[in-house]
């Protein structure tokens, strides 16, 4: 009889870490799921559009010279005196010249 009590008790005991185990997985779970969702809307903080600063965009506007954006612009037929750097680049991205 000992030795049944025994194996019962090993298994409600195995059962209980099994238990733990699967909600601390789902609560884990959970938090990544929240985090791709908060990532995913657009209200999320850090969120923005490419073109909203210099240095979301520093790979397009910072990394080039303005001389490269001033010549897409005219085989555009673009204006592009006085004109941000910046904002060349998105009107040039916008028109799928880059």
């Amino acid at each position: 009889m000992k030795r049944r009590e025994f194996f019962r008790e090993a298994l409600d005991e195995s059962i209980r870490a099994a238990q733990k185990s699967f909600l601390s997985l789902q609560e884990t779970f959970t938090e990544v799921n929240n985090s791709v969702s908060d990532i995913l809307d657009d209200s999320a903080p850090g969120k923005g559009d490419f073109f909203d600063s210099y240095e979301m965009s520093y790979s397009l506007t910072l990394a080039y010279p303005r001389e490269m954006f001033e010549q897409m612009a005219r085989d555009q037929g673009m204006p592009y005196e006085n004109i941000e750097t910046i904002d060349l680049a998105k009107e040039l991205h916008k028109r799928g010249v880059i």
